[in-house]
């Protein structure tokens, strides 16, 4: 079998373009692709646990606990004790994360138009479907 008919290999090698891409896109606001994940994520579910962020971001917790620290010290993001559990915290964005956001949303936006320009609406939405089919395979 050829490596360029390999789903694997066409999918990372996809993924390695468009993360560089859009890495040189929000490098001038200093935000990481990762980071852009995780302010994302934290907009739209204001109070999430470091435990429910590492699995939205599909990161192991250590990882995401450095992403994390490194965002709090850009104050980016703040860290808040949890009563019920004191072993766990509830991370907000900041002024600070939520203007970062409002900045980079149409970057990312105009991102995305230009990665999937060779695409028809209904071959975005094909791909989004069969990549979700994928992601979900039990193997």
């Amino acid at each position: 079998m050829d490596l360029h008919n390999l789903i694997g290999y066409l999918v990372h090698r996809t993924d390695v373009k468009m993360t560089n891409y859009f890495a040189k896109r929000l490098k001038p606001y200093g935000v990481t692709p990762e980071q852009w994940s995780i302010i994302s994520i934290l907009c739209s579910q204001r109070g999430t646990t470091q435990k429910e962020l590492a699995e939205a971001v599909d990161k192991d917790q250590t990882t995401v606990v450095r992403m994390i620290q490194s965002m709090e010290r850009k104050g980016i993001l703040m860290k808040t004790l949890n009563d019920r559990d004191r072993r766990s915290h509830y991370l907000f964005l900041t002024e600070k994360g939520d203007e970062i956001k409002k900045t980079v949303l149409p970057v990312v936006k105009d991102a995305h138009r230009a990665v999937t320009s060779n695409l028809s609406k209904e071959e975005i939405e094909q791909l989004e479907s069969l990549l979700n089919k994928l992601y979900g395979t039990h193997y």
